[in-house]
């Protein structure tokens, strides 16, 4: 990462001041669920090898992710963007087994959000809550001094942030989640993903759900991460191509019009 502008001591206390924790924890139990479709090992490789301080994340739900990247090195900080809607009946939560236990603290008032912080709290010196729209807030953010090293993007599955973060953050690597999740017609992330890596001449590297567009080739223990998880992937794909088939999405959606009788 050629020509980094890192986010100055100054900057962070600016975006601390900004977006402030509460004074106390929230009183919901804290839960590190972390949902991990694979591939989050070429991030924290990338993390570890190339000395990445400042890493924004766009898409953070409960912080799982957001652990994993504070876990590989001390010097790690955070910046984390997120609207934490309210739970619906409509929300894969209902679909998933923890979801379905915690479905009464995540789908309370502000439940998502007071987990979130809950579940995060003793990292709450590293990280930066931000609660809000990625597009919004990301040009008031680059007001305030934030340079990050990495984004990780893992919010809406369409991408449409990519070009404001080339925009405002031309230095960073960018990074994320959903390459092998589909609307049952296709897989909305890829396209925008090989379009940024096609304008700005850099290098697709993808393993299993985790994408990143990289100004550096493949490395002998990149290809070697990929070659680990890709039984897993074969699988992954193979299920993608039966869910389209059955003409629902992947998390079991279906995308056929209902019969009106």
């Amino acid at each position: 990462m050629a020509r980094i502008r890192s986010t100055t001591p100054s900057a962070w206390s600016l975006l601390k001041e900004q977006y402030p924790w509460p004074l106390e924890q929230p009183e919901v139990k804290p839960l590190h669920w972390s949902l991990d479709y694979g591939g989050r090992e070429l991030i924290t490789n990338l993390i570890a090898r190339r000395k990445v301080r400042v890493v924004l994340e766009i898409g953070v739900y409960l912080g799982g992710s957001a652990r994993q990247w504070l876990s590989v090195s001390p010097d790690v900080l955070v910046v984390a963007v997120d609207l934490w809607p309210q739970v619906t009946l409509s929300g894969f939560e209902v679909r998933d087994p923890i979801g379905r236990r915690y479905w009464d603290q995540l789908s309370a008032p502000d439940g998502l959000y007071r987990t979130f912080l809950s579940s995060m709290w003793d990292e709450r010196q590293r990280i930066v809550p931000v609660r809000s729209r990625s597009t919004e807030v990301l040009p008031e953010l680059h007001a305030l001094g934030l340079r990050p090293d990495l984004v990780y993007l893992d919010a809406g599955k369409t991408g449409v942030e990519i070009p404001l973060l080339e925009q405002l953050f031309p230095d960073a690597l960018i990074s994320g989640d959903d390459w092998c999740w589909h609307d049952g017609r296709q897989f909305p992330i890829r396209m925008p993903v090989k379009e940024s890596c096609r304008r700005r001449g850099y290098h697709l590297k993808q393993v299993h759900n985790t994408w990143l567009i990289d100004d550096q080739p493949w490395t002998r223990q990149e290809r070697l991460i990929r070659l680990r998880c890709l039984p897993r992937e074969i699988l992954h794909r193979a299920g993608a191509i039966r869910q389209q088939i059955r003409g629902v999405n992947s998390i079991g959606i279906s995308i056929r019009p209902k019969r009106v009788t």
